[in-house]
């Protein structure tokens, strides 16, 4: 079955945002099928940067956490 795990980060931060979906695939030995990036910007954000989320479709059994 094909499931989805989303994850958040910021787009000036996309290392850690990088570091954080690789050590749960790792971790959760899942094949990841695809990845895909959204931006996200805030136009009157007083951070000055967008959020990044990371959609990651993977086969699994059942839905992993």
């Amino acid at each position: 079955m094909l499931f989805v795990k989303s994850f958040k980060g910021y787009e000036d931060k996309t290392a850690q945002l990088d570091a954080a979906v690789n050590q749960w695939i790792v971790s959760k030995r899942v094949e990841a099928v695809d990845i895909k990036a959204v931006l996200s910007h805030e136009p009157a954000g007083r951070a000055g940067s967008g959020d990044l989320i990371y959609v990651v479709l993977y086969r699994a059994a059942a839905p992993l956490e």
